[in-house]
């Protein structure tokens, strides 16, 4: 049964960046600890070159996000110059020469939870009597139905994960045996750049200060505790484990994101692709996200805000990750990351 319908959008692939512009990583080599750096495609400088000139926190990416206030504007000037670039090339270091970080380090990481029309209306399909049952139209009826009201006097329903989480685009995934459920979720990650407290969703877009690619790995058993069904959902169990959020390769200074909405998402498991869409299926805006969770506590800078997942999960495949598979995902723009799941 097909997802399209006249209550989802049409999806569109219109490019939100137009120029390549250095990006910002965060960088080790020799075993050194990990420092910020601009990058082009090839090669990265680390962002001590201008301390000189103002830049605060630059042997951190932690701090330097934290300034990102400060620094904003001295790095977009920075990064507009022409001779940056040559810097790079010239007195930088070639990419292949460093390992690659999470882009980011935040001290909250908040994740939209059902937030893609055509994600939800494919968990609907493939509930009760599946897609292709006698029951699929009446299910798929009553969730188009629902989105316009939950839009309109609903909220984005937000649980945490834990900063723990965050790894780096390249490195390992860890999957032990007893993980059955282990699956996927591509998303945009959304860097706040200062502190953020009841700012609406018009100004919302003004506080961020970049965006990645994030996998929000999730366990479909633990999502719900058998042995507590009144409780509801556990995210400790199903969504928090050290390296359950893949982060990067690099985060894009959101000057350089002309429209968020329109960036276009993937997934591949093992070359096969998984996921595809684009954020203007969001029920829930970015905007709307940073505005409700402003409404309800303080975001400070740095921390990272998981917008949401298209369609194409394992839960949807009935297939789930395990060791020897090999998770490519990305944004369009802001780059991809390759995880290898091994045995732990």
């Amino acid at each position: 049964m097909s997802l399209d319908s006249q209550e989802i959008p049409a999806l569109v692939t219109t490019r939100t960046t137009t120029v390549m512009l250095p990006v910002l990583i965060n960088v080790s080599f020799a075993h050194c600890t990990p420092f910020p750096a601009l990058s082009t495609e090839t090669h990265a400088l680390a962002l001590a070159y201008w301390a000189p000139l103002g830049l605060r926190g630059t042997g951190c990416i932690e701090t330097f996000l934290r300034e990102w206030d400060a620094n904003a504007a001295l790095l977009k000037q920075i990064s507009h110059d022409a001779a940056t670039f040559d810097a790079i090339v010239e007195d930088g270091m070639p990419l292949s020469s460093f390992r690659m970080h999470a882009p980011v380090a935040p001290r909250q990481v908040y994740c939209t939870i059902g937030n893609y029309r055509r994600q939800l209306l494919e968990a609907a399909l493939d509930a009760g009597d599946g897609p292709d049952g006698p029951g699929a139209s009446a299910r798929r009826a009553v969730l188009l139905d629902s989105i316009e009201p939950r839009r309109s006097d609903g909220a984005p329903y937000i649980c945490l994960k834990g900063a723990v989480c965050v790894s780096g685009p390249n490195d390992r995934l860890s999957i032990s045996r007893d993980l059955t459920t282990l699956d996927w979720e591509v998303e945009i990650g959304v860097v706040i750049g200062r502190s953020v407290a009841h700012v609406s969703a018009e100004d919302a877009l003004h506080c961020i200060a970049g965006y990645c690619v994030v996998n929000d790995i999730t366990l479909r058993e633990r999502v719900f505790r058998q042995d507590v069904p009144a409780v509801g959902t556990d995210w400790l169990q199903s969504k928090s484990r050290p390296g359950w959020l893949p982060a990067g390769p690099w985060m894009v200074p959101a000057w350089n994101v002309a429209d968020a909405s329109q960036l276009r998402l993937w997934l591949r498991l093992n070359g096969s692709a998984m996921q595809d869409g684009v954020a203007n299926d969001m029920i829930f805006s970015i905007g709307e996200q940073i505005a409700y969770l402003s409404s309800v506590t303080r975001l400070e800078p740095g921390d990272l805000i998981c917008t949401g997942t298209p369609a194409g999960l394992g839960s949807h495949y009935g297939r789930y990750l395990r060791p020897g598979d090999l998770v490519e995902a990305g944004v369009e723009g802001l780059g991809s990351q390759r995880v290898l799941c091994v045995d732990e």
